[in-house]
Protein backbone atom coordinates (compact mmCIF):
# COMPACT_ATOMS: atom_id res chain seq x y z
CA UNK A 1 0.00 0.00 0.00
CA UNK A 2 1.72 3.67 -0.89
CA UNK A 3 2.66 6.00 1.90
CA UNK A 4 -0.07 8.24 0.30
CA UNK A 5 -3.31 5.85 0.54
CA UNK A 6 -1.99 4.48 4.04
CA UNK A 7 -1.93 7.94 5.76
CA UNK A 8 -5.16 8.47 3.85
CA UNK A 9 -6.57 5.26 5.71
CA UNK A 10 -5.46 6.29 9.00
CA UNK A 11 -6.64 9.99 8.98
CA UNK A 12 -10.10 8.48 7.71
CA UNK A 13 -9.98 6.19 10.44
CA UNK A 14 -9.34 8.62 13.02
CA UNK A 15 -12.55 10.79 11.70
CA UNK A 16 -14.43 7.61 11.55
CA UNK A 17 -13.68 7.22 15.72
CA UNK A 18 -14.24 10.88 16.34
CA UNK A 19 -17.79 10.51 14.68
CA UNK A 20 -18.22 7.02 16.58
CA UNK A 21 -17.70 9.16 19.92
CA UNK A 22 -19.67 12.41 19.15
CA UNK A 23 -23.10 10.63 17.30
CA UNK A 24 -24.34 9.78 20.91
CA UNK A 25 -24.24 13.47 22.06
CA UNK A 26 -26.01 14.60 18.74
CA UNK A 27 -28.54 12.20 19.14
CA UNK A 28 -29.40 13.13 22.77
CA UNK A 29 -29.99 16.77 22.05
CA UNK A 30 -32.88 18.21 21.31
CA UNK A 31 -33.61 18.56 17.63
CA UNK A 32 -33.80 21.69 16.46
CA UNK A 33 -36.12 21.79 13.48
CA UNK A 34 -40.54 22.21 13.69
CA UNK A 35 -42.28 20.14 15.47
CA UNK A 36 -45.39 17.68 15.28
CA UNK A 37 -48.90 18.87 14.12
CA UNK A 38 -48.19 19.13 10.45
CA UNK A 39 -44.48 20.98 10.85
CA UNK A 40 -45.84 24.00 13.31
CA UNK A 41 -44.19 24.37 16.10
CA UNK A 42 -45.81 23.50 19.12
CA UNK A 43 -48.14 25.77 21.21
CA UNK A 44 -46.64 26.09 24.87
CA UNK A 45 -48.24 24.51 27.30
CA UNK A 46 -50.39 26.81 29.37
CA UNK A 47 -49.89 26.55 33.13
CA UNK A 48 -52.66 25.81 35.80
CA UNK A 49 -50.74 25.40 38.66
CA UNK A 50 -46.91 25.08 40.35
CA UNK A 51 -45.86 21.83 42.69
CA UNK A 52 -43.35 22.42 45.22
CA UNK A 53 -43.87 20.30 48.05
CA UNK A 54 -41.01 18.46 48.49
CA UNK A 55 -43.18 15.06 48.77
CA UNK A 56 -43.67 15.49 44.75
CA UNK A 57 -40.49 15.12 43.26
CA UNK A 58 -40.87 12.55 40.31
CA UNK A 59 -44.13 12.86 38.79
CA UNK A 60 -45.28 9.66 36.53
CA UNK A 61 -48.95 9.72 36.66
CA UNK A 62 -51.80 12.10 36.60
CA UNK A 63 -55.73 12.27 36.62
CA UNK A 64 -57.52 15.36 36.52
CA UNK A 65 -60.75 16.08 38.55
CA UNK A 66 -63.34 18.06 39.14
CA UNK A 67 -61.45 19.15 42.27
CA UNK A 68 -57.69 19.08 41.46
CA UNK A 69 -55.58 16.33 40.55
CA UNK A 70 -54.77 12.66 41.44
CA UNK A 71 -50.96 11.96 41.26
CA UNK A 72 -47.88 9.18 41.83
CA UNK A 73 -44.54 9.82 42.27
CA UNK A 74 -42.25 7.59 40.07
CA UNK A 75 -39.87 4.44 41.86
CA UNK A 76 -38.42 5.58 45.16
CA UNK A 77 -37.07 4.88 48.10
CA UNK A 78 -39.00 7.32 50.36
CA UNK A 79 -42.02 5.78 52.07
CA UNK A 80 -43.49 9.53 52.48
CA UNK A 81 -43.73 9.66 49.05
CA UNK A 82 -44.76 6.41 47.97
CA UNK A 83 -48.78 7.34 48.40
CA UNK A 84 -51.25 8.11 46.18
CA UNK A 85 -51.87 12.06 46.57
CA UNK A 86 -54.72 13.95 46.00
CA UNK A 87 -54.40 17.69 45.25
CA UNK A 88 -56.38 21.07 44.77
CA UNK A 89 -56.83 23.03 41.62
CA UNK A 90 -53.22 25.28 43.02
CA UNK A 91 -51.17 22.22 43.40
CA UNK A 92 -51.67 21.75 47.01
CA UNK A 93 -51.55 18.49 48.84
CA UNK A 94 -54.97 17.75 50.10
CA UNK A 95 -55.06 14.39 51.45
CA UNK A 96 -52.93 11.01 50.49
CA UNK A 97 -53.18 7.56 50.49
CA UNK A 98 -51.10 4.83 51.88
CA UNK A 99 -50.75 1.00 50.12
CA UNK A 100 -51.48 -1.67 51.30
CA UNK A 101 -49.21 -4.58 52.40
CA UNK A 102 -45.43 -3.68 50.96
CA UNK A 103 -46.49 -1.05 48.69
CA UNK A 104 -45.55 -0.47 45.33
CA UNK A 105 -41.91 -1.12 43.49
CA UNK A 106 -41.73 1.31 40.31
CA UNK A 107 -45.44 3.30 39.93
CA UNK A 108 -45.78 4.78 36.20
CA UNK A 109 -48.86 5.44 35.61
CA UNK A 110 -52.74 6.11 36.55
CA UNK A 111 -55.84 5.74 34.85
CA UNK A 112 -59.35 6.03 35.89
CA UNK A 113 -62.08 2.81 34.39
CA UNK A 114 -64.67 3.77 32.57
CA UNK A 115 -67.23 4.16 35.08
CA UNK A 116 -65.19 6.44 36.73
CA UNK A 117 -65.69 4.65 40.04
CA UNK A 118 -62.19 3.14 40.31
CA UNK A 119 -58.55 4.64 40.06
CA UNK A 120 -55.57 1.92 38.62
CA UNK A 121 -52.10 2.18 39.43
CA UNK A 122 -49.67 0.57 37.58
CA UNK A 123 -47.19 -0.16 39.27
CA UNK A 124 -44.98 -1.41 36.06
CA UNK A 125 -41.90 0.10 36.02
CA UNK A 126 -38.72 -1.89 35.22
CA UNK A 127 -35.83 0.98 35.34
CA UNK A 128 -33.75 -1.87 37.64
CA UNK A 129 -29.63 -3.38 37.14
CA UNK A 130 -30.02 -6.10 34.40
CA UNK A 131 -29.32 -8.45 37.78
CA UNK A 132 -32.50 -7.34 39.00
CA UNK A 133 -35.16 -7.61 36.36
CA UNK A 134 -38.97 -7.90 37.60
CA UNK A 135 -40.26 -11.71 37.32
CA UNK A 136 -43.64 -10.21 37.08
CA UNK A 137 -45.84 -6.82 37.26
CA UNK A 138 -48.73 -5.21 39.75
CA UNK A 139 -51.67 -3.31 38.91
CA UNK A 140 -52.78 -1.47 42.34
CA UNK A 141 -56.60 -0.19 42.56
CA UNK A 142 -58.35 1.81 44.55
CA UNK A 143 -61.74 4.11 45.01
CA UNK A 144 -61.03 7.30 43.28
CA UNK A 145 -62.20 9.03 46.07
CA UNK A 146 -59.45 7.53 47.96
CA UNK A 147 -62.26 6.31 50.52
CA UNK A 148 -59.58 2.60 50.75
CA UNK A 149 -56.05 1.95 50.05
CA UNK A 150 -55.41 0.49 47.02
CA UNK A 151 -55.55 -3.18 46.70
CA UNK A 152 -52.58 -5.70 45.33
CA UNK A 153 -52.82 -7.13 41.61
CA UNK A 154 -50.13 -9.79 40.23
CA UNK A 155 -49.80 -10.37 36.63
CA UNK A 156 -46.83 -11.68 34.55
CA UNK A 157 -45.85 -11.81 30.67
CA UNK A 158 -46.55 -14.67 28.38
CA UNK A 159 -42.90 -15.40 27.96
CA UNK A 160 -41.61 -14.20 31.21
CA UNK A 161 -39.47 -11.56 29.65
CA UNK A 162 -39.01 -8.50 31.74
CA UNK A 163 -40.41 -5.30 30.24
CA UNK A 164 -40.85 -1.75 30.77
CA UNK A 165 -43.77 -0.12 30.93
CA UNK A 166 -45.16 3.61 31.48
CA UNK A 167 -48.36 3.86 30.39
CA UNK A 168 -52.28 2.18 31.53
CA UNK A 169 -55.28 2.64 30.03
CA UNK A 170 -59.02 1.07 30.20
CA UNK A 171 -60.38 -0.61 27.64
CA UNK A 172 -64.06 -1.36 27.30
CA UNK A 173 -66.90 -0.38 29.03
CA UNK A 174 -68.11 -0.31 32.93
CA UNK A 175 -65.20 -1.40 34.93
CA UNK A 176 -63.10 -1.80 31.85
CA UNK A 177 -60.15 -4.11 31.18
CA UNK A 178 -56.80 -3.16 32.34
CA UNK A 179 -54.48 -2.55 28.99
CA UNK A 180 -50.80 -2.29 29.83
CA UNK A 181 -48.27 -0.79 26.72
CA UNK A 182 -44.40 -1.00 27.28
CA UNK A 183 -41.80 1.75 26.59
CA UNK A 184 -40.44 0.05 23.59
CA UNK A 185 -39.20 2.40 20.86
CA UNK A 186 -39.91 0.51 18.03
CA UNK A 187 -43.32 -1.37 18.47
CA UNK A 188 -44.85 -1.03 22.26
CA UNK A 189 -46.42 -4.00 22.66
CA UNK A 190 -49.92 -4.10 24.45
CA UNK A 191 -50.94 -6.42 26.70
CA UNK A 192 -54.51 -7.36 29.15
CA UNK A 193 -54.98 -9.61 31.77
CA UNK A 194 -55.63 -13.35 30.10
CA UNK A 195 -57.43 -14.40 32.80
CA UNK A 196 -59.75 -13.61 35.62
CA UNK A 197 -58.10 -10.98 37.55
CA UNK A 198 -57.08 -12.03 41.70
CA UNK A 199 -56.63 -9.48 44.37
CA UNK A 200 -53.52 -10.31 46.68
CA UNK A 201 -52.68 -13.09 44.33
CA UNK A 202 -48.36 -14.26 45.14
CA UNK A 203 -48.54 -15.92 41.68
CA UNK A 204 -49.23 -13.89 39.03
CA UNK A 205 -52.65 -14.09 36.39
CA UNK A 206 -51.14 -14.36 32.81
CA UNK A 207 -50.98 -11.49 30.39
CA UNK A 208 -51.99 -11.86 26.70
CA UNK A 209 -50.77 -9.86 23.66
CA UNK A 210 -53.00 -8.32 21.87
CA UNK A 211 -51.07 -6.55 19.37
CA UNK A 212 -48.16 -3.55 18.44
CA UNK A 213 -48.30 -0.09 18.55
CA UNK A 214 -45.86 2.00 16.18
CA UNK A 215 -46.67 5.63 16.36
CA UNK A 216 -45.97 7.55 13.20
CA UNK A 217 -42.89 10.22 13.28
CA UNK A 218 -42.76 13.36 14.08
CA UNK A 219 -40.08 16.21 14.64
CA UNK A 220 -41.16 18.22 17.96
CA UNK A 221 -38.00 19.06 19.84
CA UNK A 222 -37.21 17.22 22.96
CA UNK A 223 -34.69 16.19 25.66
CA UNK A 224 -34.28 12.80 23.77
CA UNK A 225 -34.41 14.05 20.18
CA UNK A 226 -35.35 11.17 18.05
CA UNK A 227 -36.00 8.75 20.40
CA UNK A 228 -37.89 10.94 22.82
CA UNK A 229 -40.31 11.06 19.84
CA UNK A 230 -41.73 7.51 19.68
CA UNK A 231 -41.24 6.74 23.73
CA UNK A 232 -44.13 6.35 25.41
CA UNK A 233 -44.55 7.57 28.55
CA UNK A 234 -48.30 7.58 29.25
CA UNK A 235 -51.98 7.27 28.27
CA UNK A 236 -55.27 8.02 29.41
CA UNK A 237 -59.11 8.08 28.18
CA UNK A 238 -61.44 10.52 27.81
CA UNK A 239 -64.64 10.69 30.49
CA UNK A 240 -67.25 9.63 28.06
CA UNK A 241 -64.90 6.98 26.56
CA UNK A 242 -64.79 8.50 23.47
CA UNK A 243 -61.10 8.69 22.93
CA UNK A 244 -58.16 7.86 24.00
CA UNK A 245 -54.19 9.64 24.18
CA UNK A 246 -50.95 8.33 24.11
CA UNK A 247 -48.09 10.31 25.03
CA UNK A 248 -44.49 10.53 24.48
CA UNK A 249 -41.60 13.11 25.83
CA UNK A 250 -42.92 14.99 22.72
CA UNK A 251 -46.06 14.44 21.42
CA UNK A 252 -49.63 12.98 22.38
CA UNK A 253 -51.43 10.97 19.94
CA UNK A 254 -55.41 11.23 19.84
CA UNK A 255 -57.58 8.23 18.55
CA UNK A 256 -61.41 7.90 17.94
CA UNK A 257 -62.24 4.91 20.32
CA UNK A 258 -65.50 3.21 18.97
CA UNK A 259 -67.95 0.36 20.93
CA UNK A 260 -64.88 0.92 24.04
CA UNK A 261 -62.27 -0.77 21.99
CA UNK A 262 -58.96 1.06 22.73
CA UNK A 263 -56.73 -1.84 21.44
CA UNK A 264 -58.65 -1.37 17.63
CA UNK A 265 -58.56 2.67 17.55
CA UNK A 266 -54.78 2.70 18.48
CA UNK A 267 -53.98 -0.25 15.95
CA UNK A 268 -55.71 0.32 13.55
CA UNK A 269 -56.66 3.90 13.11
CA UNK A 270 -54.54 7.41 12.39
CA UNK A 271 -53.82 9.75 15.00
CA UNK A 272 -54.33 13.32 15.94
CA UNK A 273 -51.22 14.48 16.89
CA UNK A 274 -50.29 17.77 19.75
CA UNK A 275 -46.67 18.72 20.06
CA UNK A 276 -46.14 18.98 23.72
CA UNK A 277 -43.56 20.94 25.50
CA UNK A 278 -43.28 19.94 28.97
CA UNK A 279 -39.52 19.08 29.08
CA UNK A 280 -39.58 15.55 31.01
CA UNK A 281 -43.57 15.20 30.56
CA UNK A 282 -44.09 11.26 31.63
CA UNK A 283 -48.02 11.67 32.62
CA UNK A 284 -51.39 12.57 30.54
CA UNK A 285 -54.81 12.63 31.36
CA UNK A 286 -58.15 14.61 30.32
CA UNK A 287 -59.46 17.29 32.09
CA UNK A 288 -62.95 16.84 33.76
CA UNK A 289 -64.66 18.39 30.50
CA UNK A 290 -62.47 16.21 28.07
CA UNK A 291 -61.81 19.55 26.37
CA UNK A 292 -58.24 19.41 27.26
CA UNK A 293 -55.04 17.41 27.18
CA UNK A 294 -53.44 17.90 30.69
CA UNK A 295 -49.72 16.67 31.62
CA UNK A 296 -46.56 17.04 33.85
CA UNK A 297 -43.29 16.49 34.00
CA UNK A 298 -40.81 14.29 35.69
CA UNK A 299 -39.33 16.84 38.28
CA UNK A 300 -36.65 14.37 38.81
CA UNK A 301 -35.34 15.15 35.27
CA UNK A 302 -35.18 18.95 35.75
CA UNK A 303 -32.35 21.41 36.82
CA UNK A 304 -32.21 22.36 40.63
CA UNK A 305 -34.10 25.57 39.42
CA UNK A 306 -36.35 24.12 37.26
CA UNK A 307 -40.17 24.19 38.72
CA UNK A 308 -42.93 21.35 38.02
CA UNK A 309 -45.94 22.70 36.32
CA UNK A 310 -49.12 21.02 35.60
CA UNK A 311 -50.06 22.49 32.03
CA UNK A 312 -52.50 21.83 29.81
CA UNK A 313 -53.04 21.93 25.88
CA UNK A 314 -55.98 22.08 23.34
CA UNK A 315 -55.77 18.46 21.12
CA UNK A 316 -55.31 19.12 17.60
CA UNK A 317 -58.48 18.61 15.51
CA UNK A 318 -57.21 17.08 12.49
CA UNK A 319 -55.46 13.75 11.59
CA UNK A 320 -51.76 14.66 10.02
CA UNK A 321 -50.34 12.23 7.66
CA UNK A 322 -46.87 11.07 8.79
CA UNK A 323 -45.61 12.86 5.79
CA UNK A 324 -46.87 16.24 6.50
CA UNK A 325 -46.04 16.11 10.59
CA UNK A 326 -42.44 15.18 9.68
CA UNK A 327 -41.96 17.35 6.47
CA UNK A 328 -43.76 20.41 6.85
CA UNK A 329 -46.05 20.53 4.13
CA UNK A 330 -47.17 18.65 0.53
CA UNK A 331 -44.69 17.19 -1.32
CA UNK A 332 -42.15 15.71 1.10
CA UNK A 333 -41.16 12.74 0.97
CA UNK A 334 -41.92 11.91 5.02
CA UNK A 335 -39.24 11.98 8.01
CA UNK A 336 -35.83 11.58 6.94
CA UNK A 337 -33.99 8.28 7.41
CA UNK A 338 -32.64 9.63 10.93
CA UNK A 339 -35.56 10.41 12.47
CA UNK A 340 -37.01 6.75 11.79
CA UNK A 341 -33.88 5.65 13.56
CA UNK A 342 -34.82 3.88 17.18
CA UNK A 343 -32.73 3.90 19.66
CA UNK A 344 -31.49 0.32 19.42
CA UNK A 345 -30.38 1.77 16.20
CA UNK A 346 -28.89 4.58 17.03
CA UNK A 347 -26.61 2.54 19.31
CA UNK A 348 -25.65 -0.02 17.10
CA UNK A 349 -24.56 2.90 14.21
CA UNK A 350 -22.33 4.39 16.84
CA UNK A 351 -20.56 1.16 17.88
CA UNK A 352 -20.01 0.51 13.59
CA UNK A 353 -18.75 3.75 12.97
CA UNK A 354 -16.04 3.65 16.23
CA UNK A 355 -14.99 -0.35 14.66
CA UNK A 356 -14.21 1.11 10.94
CA UNK A 357 -12.31 3.58 12.24
CA UNK A 358 -9.92 0.86 14.16
CA UNK A 359 -9.86 -1.19 11.21
CA UNK A 360 -9.22 1.72 8.44
CA UNK A 361 -6.41 2.83 11.44
CA UNK A 362 -4.66 -0.72 11.98
CA UNK A 363 -5.07 -0.73 7.93
CA UNK A 364 -3.28 2.08 7.55
CA UNK A 365 -0.39 1.94 9.56
CA UNK A 366 0.39 -1.92 8.23
CA UNK A 367 0.29 -0.16 4.62
CA UNK A 368 3.21 1.93 5.64
CA UNK A 369 5.59 -0.43 7.93
CA UNK A 370 4.73 -2.53 5.11
CA UNK A 371 5.73 0.17 2.25
CA UNK A 372 8.48 1.19 4.29
CA UNK A 373 9.91 -2.14 4.86
CA UNK A 374 9.94 -2.58 0.96
CA UNK A 375 11.77 0.63 0.41
CA UNK A 376 14.61 -0.45 3.19
CA UNK A 377 14.95 -4.07 1.12
CA UNK A 378 15.52 -2.17 -1.89
CA UNK A 379 17.94 -0.11 -1.15
CA UNK A 380 21.80 -1.09 -2.54
CA UNK A 381 24.43 -1.46 0.19
CA UNK A 382 26.18 2.45 0.58
CA UNK A 383 29.67 2.04 -0.86
CA UNK A 384 32.59 4.67 -2.10
CA UNK A 385 30.22 7.36 -3.27
CA UNK A 386 26.95 6.16 -3.14
CA UNK A 387 24.11 8.38 -1.44
CA UNK A 388 22.95 6.39 1.27
CA UNK A 389 19.35 6.45 2.57
CA UNK A 390 18.81 7.05 6.19
CA UNK A 391 15.28 6.19 7.36
CA UNK A 392 13.40 9.14 5.21
CA UNK A 393 16.32 11.35 4.98
CA UNK A 394 18.05 10.85 1.06
CA UNK A 395 21.20 12.31 0.96
CA UNK A 396 21.78 15.09 -1.82
CA UNK A 397 24.38 14.11 -4.42
CA UNK A 398 27.26 16.54 -3.05
CA UNK A 399 26.72 15.59 0.81
CA UNK A 400 26.69 19.57 1.73
CA UNK A 401 24.73 18.65 4.87
CA UNK A 402 27.98 17.13 6.34
CA UNK A 403 30.79 18.40 4.49
CA UNK A 404 33.13 21.45 6.18
CA UNK A 405 32.19 24.79 5.90
CA UNK A 406 32.64 26.38 2.39
CA UNK A 407 35.66 28.35 3.99
CA UNK A 408 37.63 25.20 4.82
CA UNK A 409 40.94 23.84 2.92
CA UNK A 410 40.17 22.70 -0.74
CA UNK A 411 41.68 19.70 -2.29
CA UNK A 412 41.31 19.26 -6.27
CA UNK A 413 38.01 17.17 -6.30
CA UNK A 414 38.95 13.47 -8.01
CA UNK A 415 35.08 11.80 -7.65
CA UNK A 416 32.92 10.68 -4.63
CA UNK A 417 31.13 12.43 -1.71
CA UNK A 418 32.96 15.22 0.71
CA UNK A 419 34.67 16.98 -2.00
CA UNK A 420 36.13 19.17 0.57
CA UNK A 421 38.38 18.46 3.39
CA UNK A 422 36.14 16.70 5.33
CA UNK A 423 34.52 13.17 4.56
CA UNK A 424 30.61 12.82 4.55
CA UNK A 425 29.09 11.25 7.61
CA UNK A 426 27.63 8.42 5.28
CA UNK A 427 29.43 7.18 2.34
CA UNK A 428 32.88 7.25 0.69
CA UNK A 429 35.27 9.82 0.84
CA UNK A 430 37.01 11.11 -2.20
CA UNK A 431 38.93 8.56 -4.66
CA UNK A 432 42.74 9.33 -4.86
CA UNK A 433 44.24 11.93 -7.52
CA UNK A 434 45.42 9.41 -10.62
CA UNK A 435 48.69 9.06 -11.04
CA UNK A 436 51.58 7.33 -8.34
CA UNK A 437 51.34 7.61 -5.47
CA UNK A 438 52.14 9.47 -2.91
CA UNK A 439 50.82 12.45 -4.80
CA UNK A 440 48.58 14.02 -3.28
CA UNK A 441 47.50 18.04 -1.70
CA UNK A 442 49.01 19.49 0.00
CA UNK A 443 46.26 19.96 2.37
CA UNK A 444 45.06 17.60 4.95
CA UNK A 445 41.74 15.74 4.68
CA UNK A 446 39.88 13.47 6.62
CA UNK A 447 37.88 10.59 5.94
CA UNK A 448 34.49 9.69 6.65
CA UNK A 449 32.84 8.46 9.79
CA UNK A 450 31.21 5.44 8.33
CA UNK A 451 33.09 4.15 4.86
CA UNK A 452 35.91 5.27 2.92
CA UNK A 453 38.50 7.72 4.76
CA UNK A 454 39.90 10.76 2.79
CA UNK A 455 42.53 10.61 0.43
CA UNK A 456 45.96 10.37 1.52
CA UNK A 457 48.20 13.27 2.62
CA UNK A 458 51.39 14.27 4.00
CA UNK A 459 51.06 15.67 7.39
CA UNK A 460 48.97 13.09 8.82
CA UNK A 461 45.48 13.22 8.37
CA UNK A 462 43.42 10.41 9.70
CA UNK A 463 41.66 8.00 8.03
CA UNK A 464 37.73 7.25 8.65
CA UNK A 465 36.26 6.05 11.97
CA UNK A 466 34.65 3.27 10.76
CA UNK A 467 36.09 1.83 6.93
CA UNK A 468 39.43 2.14 4.93
CA UNK A 469 40.59 5.10 5.63
CA UNK A 470 43.73 5.90 2.98
CA UNK A 471 45.10 7.94 5.23
CA UNK A 472 48.64 8.14 6.81
CA UNK A 473 47.64 6.65 10.81
CA UNK A 474 44.59 4.30 9.19
CA UNK A 475 41.14 4.35 10.27
CA UNK A 476 40.19 3.05 13.53
CA UNK A 477 37.92 0.51 11.55
CA UNK A 478 38.94 -0.75 8.92
CA UNK A 479 41.63 -1.43 6.21
CA UNK A 480 43.88 1.88 5.92
CA UNK A 481 46.30 1.94 3.12
CA UNK A 482 49.42 3.88 2.85
CA UNK A 483 50.42 4.61 6.60
CA UNK A 484 53.61 3.32 8.57
CA UNK A 485 51.37 2.76 11.99
CA UNK A 486 48.21 1.00 10.14
CA UNK A 487 45.11 0.84 11.69
CA UNK A 488 43.55 0.05 15.14
CA UNK A 489 41.86 -2.99 13.86
CA UNK A 490 41.82 -4.03 10.60
CA UNK A 491 44.19 -4.87 7.55
CA UNK A 492 46.80 -2.17 7.20
CA UNK A 493 49.22 -1.56 4.64
CA UNK A 494 53.14 -0.48 5.34
CA UNK A 495 54.46 2.19 3.35
CA UNK A 496 57.68 0.26 1.11
CA UNK A 497 60.44 1.94 3.45
CA UNK A 498 58.68 0.30 6.50
CA UNK A 499 60.05 -2.58 6.43
CA UNK A 500 60.64 -5.01 9.55
CA UNK A 501 61.61 -8.62 9.93
CA UNK A 502 58.99 -9.97 8.90
CA UNK A 503 59.23 -7.68 5.89
CA UNK A 504 55.88 -5.42 6.66
CA UNK A 505 54.73 -3.23 9.70
CA UNK A 506 51.41 -4.64 10.86
CA UNK A 507 48.25 -3.03 12.95
CA UNK A 508 47.55 -3.58 16.36
CA UNK A 509 45.59 -6.65 15.02
CA UNK A 510 47.08 -7.18 11.97
CA UNK A 511 46.70 -9.68 9.25
CA UNK A 512 50.11 -9.60 7.70
CA UNK A 513 48.93 -9.92 3.96
CA UNK A 514 51.66 -9.06 1.23
CA UNK A 515 50.82 -6.73 -1.59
Amino acid sequence: MPRASSSITVALGVVAMALGAGVGTAWAAPSPGPAGGGGAAPVPGKKLCTVSDERLVELSGLVATTSGYIVINDSTEYDSRKRVFFLDKKCAITDSVAYSGNGPRDTEDLAVSPDGKTLWIADTGNNLTSDDKRASIVLWSMPIDGSKKPVLHRFVYPDDKPRDAEALVLSGTGAGTPLIITKATTAAELFVPGAEIETGNATGVPLKKVGDLTLPKTTTPNLLGAPGRVTVTGAARSPDGSRVVVRTYADAFEWDVANGDVVAAVTGGEPRVTGLTDPFGEAISYSPDGKQFVTVSDGGQLGDDEQIHILSYTPATAVVRESAQAGGGAGDEGPSWTDRLSLQDITMMIAGIGVLGLILVAAGVAGILAARKKRAEALPPASGGAVAKVGRQVAPDSATWDQDPPGGPAFQPAGGAGARGGGTVYGGAPAPVPGPPPVMPSQPTGGSVYGGGGRPVGGGPVGGVYGGGPSRPGSVYGGGAGGSSGTAYGRPRSAPDDYDSNGYVGSVYPSDYRS
